[in-house]
This record gives C-alpha cells, sequence and structure tokens, in this order.
C-alpha cells in the first residue's frame, strides 16, 4: 500500500502536461510500454507514422511557450495545403468557399441554393440536429455535395442524429458574400488552420518525448483494475494506492468500467456515450506524391474512406528520400472487411496517379483504433450532466478529449493537464496556508 497526493492516469499529453504543472507529490500511470498516448510515432522500414494527422495549431501563449521551449530548433510552421476531391476534380479547402472549381452546373446549384437558404434562413425553424442546421445555413446544394456527405462517412452515423447544438459551436456561419466570390473563382478561403506546426525530426512523438523527459514520476506499463471512488484508492498490478486527488485522462468509459462502488444510475448514463472507431492505413509508397498535397477530404459515398493524408509532403522526414509516407483514414459508414479497403485504396491510388503499380508500396499497414470521434447525439448533454458532476464530488478531474468527452486539439489537450495541475497545486496552497494559521 502506498499514498500520495495525486494520481494521474494516462501519459498521453494532457497527463504529462499536467504532471508537468503539479511538479511534485504525483504518480502518472500509463498502460503502455512508452508514453505519448496517440501522439506516438511508428517506424516501419524507415518511414514514420503518425495516428494519422497530428499538426499542432497553436493559438494560446501558453502553450505557444511551452511547445517552443520542449522543441526548439526541432520546430517548423508550415503553411496548410489540403484539398477537397469531389466531382473527379481538387478544389480548394473550406469546400463552402471555393465553389469555383466544381463542375459548373455543381457550382450553381450549390451557390443558388446557398442564396435561397439565406433569403429564408429566418423564415425556417429552428434546427435541432446537423442536418438541418447545414440545409438552414448552408443550403441543399452544399450540404449534399460535401457537409452531410463527408460526416455521414466520418461519424458513421445519419448526419441528424447529431446534435445542432454541437453544430453551432463548430461551424461559423456561412458568409454569402464569400461563397458567391467562391463560386466565381474570385477568392480562396484560408480557413481557421491556414499554418501549422510539427517537429523537424522524430514525428509528433518529438513533443511528448521532450515533455516526458522533463517528468520524474511515470510508470509505464500500469494500468488500474479497480478504482475506489468513495475511499479513494485505486489497484495496479496488486499494489493499493491511496490519493487525495486523481486526474484521468484515459477514455471515459475505461474509466468509469473500473469504478467498484459507481452508482447504477451512472453507469446506465456511461451507456449512453458514443464514440467512432478509427480504422486508418499507413501506405510507403516510393516517389513524391498527391502534388504536395498535405491533405485530402473524400466526400464521395462510393469511396470507403474519408481522408487521405501525405504527412511527408509536410515534413519531408517522415519518409525516405524520394518516398512518401501516407494515412488513409477508413469510413465508418462502410464496414467492409479489411481486405476489400485495401484493394480499394490501391485502386484509387492509381486512379489519383500516386502510385502506378502496387510495386511502388513498401508499406502497407492497417491499425484499429477503439475511441476516434465522440458522438454529439440527443444523450450527449445528459449523460455529461450526470457523470462529471459525480466524478468531481469524488475528487476526480476527467480531462482531455477522451476523459471529457470532446472533441478537441492538441492544444486542448496539453491545456486540460496543465489546468488541472494548476488548480491541484493551488488547493494545496491553500492547505499549507491553512494549516500555518492553525
Amino acid at each position: 500500500m502506498s499514498k500520495v497526493d495525486t494520481v494521474i492516469l494516462g501519459a498521453g499529453l494532457t497527463g504529462l502536461a499536467a504532471a508537468l504543472s503539479l511538479e511534485s507529490d504525483y504518480i502518472l500511470l500509463e498502460k503502455n510500454s512508452r508514453p505519448g498516448g496517440l501522439t506516438r510515432t511508428e517506424k516501419i522500414d524507415g518511414y514514420l507514422f503518425d495516428h494519422t494527422g497530428h499538426w499542432l495549431h497553436l493559438r494560446n501563449e501558453r502553450t505557444q511557450a511551452l511547445v517552443k521551449t520542449l522543441l526548439g530548433d526541432n520546430l517548423m510552421e508550415v503553411s496548410r495545403n489540403s484539398k477537397i476531391y469531389s466531382h473527379g476534380n481538387y478544389i480548394e479547402y473550406p469546400f463552402q468557399s471555393n465553389l469555383g472549381g466544381l463542375p459548373k452546373d455543381i457550382a450553381f446549384e450549390c451557390l443558388w441554393d446557398a442564396i435561397e437558404a439565406h433569403l429564408e434562413r429566418n423564415l425556417r425553424p429552428e434546427p435541432k440536429n446537423f442536418e438541418e442546421f447545414s440545409r438552414t445555413l448552408f443550403g441543399n446544394g452544399i450540404t449534399d455535395h460535401f457537409l452531410v456527405s463527408y460526416n455521414h462517412k466520418l461519424w458513421g452515423c445519419e448526419p441528424r442524429e447529431i446534435t445542432a447544438e454541437w453544430c453551432g459551436r463548430f461551424f461559423p456561419k456561412p458568409n454569402l458574400e464569400q461563397i458567391t466570390k467562391g463560386a466565381l473563382g474570385l477568392t480562396k478561403a484560408t480557413g481557421y488552420n491556414a499554418k501549422f506546426v510539427y517537429p523537424k525530426q522524430g514525428g509528433i512523438e518529438a513533443l511528448p518525448r521532450s515533455l516526458a523527459s522533463q517528468i520524474d514520476s511515470i510508470q509505464t506499463d500500469s494500468a488500474p483494475d479497480a478504482l475506489h471512488l468513495g475511499e479513494r484508492w485505486l489497484e495496479v498490478k496488486g499494489d493499493r494506492i491511496h490519493y487525495r486527488r486523481l486526474i484521468s485522462s484515459i477514455p471515459l468509459p475505461e474509466l468509469l468500467k473500473i469504478v467498484l462502488d459507481l452508482p447504477e444510475a451512472l453507469r446506465e448514463a456511461a451507456s449512453w456515450l458514443r464514440c467512432t472507431k478509427l480504422r486508418y492505413v499507413n501506405y510507403g509508397v516510393k516517389g513524391k506524391v498527391l502534388n504536395q498535397i498535405h491533405w485530402l477530404y473524400l466526400p464521395e459515398p462510393q469511396l470507403p474512406f474519408y481522408r487521405i493524408g501525405c504527412s511527408s509532403n509536410a515534413i519531408p522526414t517522415l519518409a525516405p528520400p524520394g518516398c512518401s509516407s501516407l494515412y488513409v483514414e477508413v469510413s465508418n459508414d462502410h464496414n467492409l472487411p479489411d481486405a476489400e479497403v485495401l484493394s480499394a485504396i490501391r485502386h484509387f491510388f492509381q486512379e489519383l496517379g500516386v502510385i502506378s503499380s502496387e510495386a511502388d508500396i513498401e508499406v502497407e499497414a492497417v491499425r484499429h483504433i477503439p475511441y476516434g470521434y465522440v458522438i454529439f447525439d440527443d444523450h450527449y448533454d445528459e449523460a455529461r450532466e450526470h457523470i462529471f458532476p459525480y466524478l468531481e464530488n469524488n475528487g476526480v478531474m476527467s480531462r482531455g478529449r477522451y476523459g471529457a468527452w470532446i472533441y478537441s486539439s492538441m492544444e486542448d489537450a496539453l491545456l486540460d493537464g496543465l489546468k488541472a495541475g494548476d488548480i491541484i497545486r493551488e488547493e494545496r496552497k491553500s492547505r499549507t496556508l491553512l494549516s500555518v494559521k492553525e
């Protein structure tokens, strides 16, 4: 039996940042053999692969300073080059602002419907789901040719199952002037993530590796088997650890599974939590491909994948000289076996000119991750409203993308961990001041 002020579960970016902020009197437990979580990098035959695209978009001064300190000269800025492949054409991202790249009849349909939606917006009822939201704000053309088709592939469920409240937070209202100019080819919108930063060497894992080097108390190959919230202890490999505070960045359903004293009502609420799975394929191919495009959105319903990224087009060190490192994210609305998916990818690669024959493929590796994108359905808010107050009242701070059960970026993950550590440090100071006064 041991005691510690704070236990941290999960050594991804959130857990590592929390440990960095705490500085002392904590244990960081990681189930894998090395830290990093989903920001680890895999090396196969000289090619480097992240768990799909991991580009750092930093807007917060604290995270900017932290990443710069951690990576120093091993940090570079990249101007985004992303495209959408639709109706046989490459068009600029975002779709709604670059309709001029589409066939003229499709571009007209999208523009005309956007104008109609703009004129009728105040006459339509408040949208209740993602599909209604899209049609109300963007019109049927943009909705059908991109927003609904792409997101159906991404989420693996009907767009009407996703709430409009979530959409409103992540989709800015369309600018009709911008849509019109884009349809006439007069502008190219850059979007919110026009630039990003990334390590020059080592893949995205260079970031958590540097972060972990600043931290002492990391126990790898250590996953908790049981957790008692009321008595504030957990068991790892037969050892019982008592704590005052717990920061968890592991997926929320995994945390709740091991809680011995979880009320039955919260077990039911946990069953409402939905997310996609992530299936993707890493490719190492001969030659430079995709005309320097970093990632390509694929809304076409017949394709069983929704995005292709060529990481080495952004960061050349991710592939051997003269070669390319790619990833393909498989659609969640297609339940095809891996062999059929691979066949479809190879055929599409030849259609795009990524490969001239299958002999150009040097690496082809399928990967499955159980937690992909959180699904914001009608039960989402209710489940969180039941679960999180109970955890907080029992000393648990569930943070990060899957701990907080949200959609977020790597920067958000860092901030979640730093802020959680800040809160606990302040609590410690308050307790010390009280004991001095007594």
